[in-house]
């Protein structure tokens, strides 16, 4: 039988290693990529190594603020999967309908996630992590995206009101209780909180198109454009014409925008990745090839990843020197990539 003197050091040493063990598996934050390829969700590092294929059939997909943990939705439910242990658990079930959209809330204990049933409803949840015998919460009728505030205590979204005018609202997650915060002249398809929660950006057509001839109408359609709106204020910025998509930069100085004219179909054949600051009077693009579409901040706000549809390939820029560089790793996802996260 051995010895307490024999037992104590075999104790720490096994203890050593445990600890050893989780310092390598937790990695610093800028270390996980998510990505979907052909709706078959992968993560890995951001040179393309450690790829790990996480489910198929994905719909909606982000990683938690410490980049340790993955949701993501697919036909029949809501998960978890954690990238530490491999341990999934199930969040929720879906008899039927799809999820559209799906956040972490800041402090990783929530995932916020809408389910669209076809000419029925499409309504948002929200469920505990880890799950409670509860079950999520309904918090009712949504519409288009989902962005916490970043105290966690709000998700804004664009909607209508009983006049059917279109608005962004805001909707405290504890209380359930709703707030118009801005009226809009036209129809707005996606909101997000600045980072610091001083402002929100959003994507908004155009009340008055481009004038276009009847030949090309069905195909550029209402151009969307990108605007601030500060909080507390009636009065939003316009930043850039002709926007997709845009990502905020953690650090809160700037946007990646995704640009484009063509309404016909995704990628458009003209689209194209910009920089730009909060004020507008710094804009520079950073893609090269187009169609280029997709940004996604680093932590670190010093670099944006996107998908270069042309080379059927994800490319990273430098900021600083607006140098590209490929991804290495994916396989020729071509129009299949989507680039769902950057941790």
């Amino acid at each position: 039988m051995p010895s307490k003197r024999t037992i104590l050091p075999l104790v720490m040493l096994i203890g050593l290693a445990v600890q050893s063990l989780s310092a390598d598996d937790a990695k610093p934050r800028g270390k996980r990529v998510l990505i979907k390829e052909s709706a078959t969700l992968f993560v890995e590092d951001p040179d393309g190594s450690d790829r790990r294929k996480i489910a198929e059939h994905v719909w909606a997909a982000a990683l938690s603020r410490d980049g340790n943990l993955v949701s993501y939705a697919d036909f029949k439910g809501v998960y978890v999967f954690s990238l530490l242990d491999g341990q999934s658990v199930t969040l929720a079930r879906l008899t039927e309908g799809h999820v559209h959209s799906l956040a972490w809330s800041p402090d990783q204990r929530l995932v916020a996630y809408d389910v669209e049933v076809r000419m029925k409803s499409w309504n948002l949840f929200v469920a505990l992590y880890p799950p409670s015998g509860a079950g999520p919460r309904d918090l009712g009728h949504w519409y288009e995206t989902l962005s916490f505030s970043p105290d966690g205590k709000f998700i804004v979204h664009p909607s209508f009101d009983p006049t059917d005018h279109d608005i962004l609202q805001t909707i405290n997650v504890e209380t359930g209780k709703r707030e118009t915060i801005y009226k809009a002249a036209a129809t707005i398809w996606e909101a997000k909180y600045a980072p610091d929660g001083s402002s929100i950006a959003f994507t908004m057509t155009r009340a008055e198109p481009k004038s276009s001839s009847d030949d090309d109408l069905d195909c550029t359609g209402p151009e969307t454009d990108l605007w601030i709106l500060p909080l507390g204020s009636k009065k939003p910025v316009k930043i850039m014409d002709g926007v997709f998509g845009f990502d905020w930069s953690p650090d809160g100085r700037f946007l990646a925008i995704d640009t484009g004219t063509e309404d016909c179909g995704y990628p458009p054949g003209d689209g194209a990745v910009f920089v730009s600051s909060l004020d507008g009077k710094v804009q520079f693009q950073l893609s090269k090839d187009a169609p280029s579409m997709g940004a996604k901040f680093s932590p670190d706000s010093k670099n944006v990843m996107f998908v270069d549809f042309n080379a059927s390939r994800i490319v990273i820029g430098d900021l600083a020197t607006r140098k590209l560089a490929p991804l290495t790793g994916p396989g020729s996802g071509g129009h299949g990539y989507v680039l769902c996260d950057w941790k």
